[in-house]
């Protein structure tokens, strides 16, 4: 039952793209990977570089989970410019697909004040997806005496198993950094894949578009306290028919000097909710959240919606400089 399930998730998603709906990985901790959640989040940082890992295991409780790592660096530039790399593939290797892409950032700020922000952004870069035909199974492969039989014919002819394009994406960011504000709020727009890159993984033809993907993302910290700060947040995304919603709340709770207890949850709408834990050790954030089902999937996925870690290095600044509160939770 478990693989006749997964050969209908299967067809959902190779179908996907031509119903014009969402065909982008999710995260659920999005604020630990900006540089997917928006270009113009490029270089602003309180230091010199900031390194980021991600990983997440989407519904592990069916045949063949969603995995997804993610890596990302990015450098400060003098005269307001920053550059980046970054690069995640999706796969389900039971099932033989891949999703894989890679960019280059560039960002580059307008100090507004000596705090407030206005940053732009940009990527450029590739997008790969693909198939091995031999680890899917078809309907037509199903025998109702012993289930699955690979030796039966799939009768399905898949004229393209990976395709390439050139793709990209488009950000501003507004931020206000002062640190002697007890408010401090950001609020961004992003577009991926502007060019419409043609989506010839489906069809070949290049009338079969891949659909743009909308996101609004903002939030804003409060000092709460000598040790306490809240940070609300929302993220609202759209691609083709798809859209998603996302609140979520964080506190971090000041231990000492540079390090920082954090703890919040997020809900997706319609989805699930994921409570997240983490900690801020000088320049190290180390972030860990797992997903509760609250949809029909649950019945399928027993509400196990999966788990995702997140970590992330920034290298101090060298020379003193004035701190100010980075748009990050």
């Amino acid at each position: 039952m478990r693989k006749r399930c997964w050969i209908g998730l299967m067809g959902l998603l190779l179908t996907s793209a031509a119903a014009n709906a969402q065909v982008d990985p999710h995260f659920t901790q999005y604020y630990a990977y900006p540089q997917w959640l928006n270009p113009a989040f490029t270089g602003l940082i309180d230091g010199n570089f900031r390194v980021t890992a991600n990983y997440r295991s989407q519904l592990p409780g069916l045949y063949a989970p969603m995995q997804t790592q993610a890596i990302s660096a990015e450098w400060v530039l003098p005269k307001n410019f920053s550059i980046g790399a970054t690069a995640f593939k999706q796969s389900s290797a039971d099932a033989g697909y891949q999703y894989i892409n890679s960019y280059f950032s560039l960002g580059y700020q307008i100090h507004l004040t000596n705090y407030q922000v206005l940053s732009s952004g940009f990527q450029i870069g590739v997008l790969n997806r693909k198939i091995d035909p031999g680890k899917l199974q078809f309907g037509n492969q199903y025998n109702p005496v012993i289930g699955y039989d690979p030796s039966l014919p799939a009768n399905e002819v898949l004229l393209y198993q990976s395709a390439t394009s050139l793709d990209g994406s488009l950000g501003l960011l507004y931020f206000d950094g002062d640190p002697n504000k007890k408010w401090n709020p950001y609020l961004g727009i992003s577009i991926y894949h502007p060019n419409a890159p043609a989506n010839r993984f489906l069809s070949g033809a290049d009338s079969s578009k891949i659909p743009l993907r909308y996101s609004f993302q903002g939030g804003i910290r409060f000092a709460a306290g000598n040790r306490v700060s809240l940070i609300p947040h929302v993220l609202y995304q759209q691609q083709g028919k798809a859209d998603e919603l996302v609140t979520g709340l964080v506190c971090n709770y000041l231990l000492e000097t540079g390090k920082e207890l954090i703890l919040g949850g997020t809900y997706r709408l319609g989805d699930a909710i994921a409570p997240n834990i983490g900690i801020h050790l000088n320049g190290l954030t180390i972030g860990f959240s797992y997903d509760i089902n609250t949809s029909q999937l649950k019945t399928a996925s027993s509400s196990n919606g999966g788990y995702e870690i997140s970590i992330s290095f920034t290298g101090q600044k060298k020379l003193p400089d004035t701190r100010f509160i980075c748009p990050r939770l």
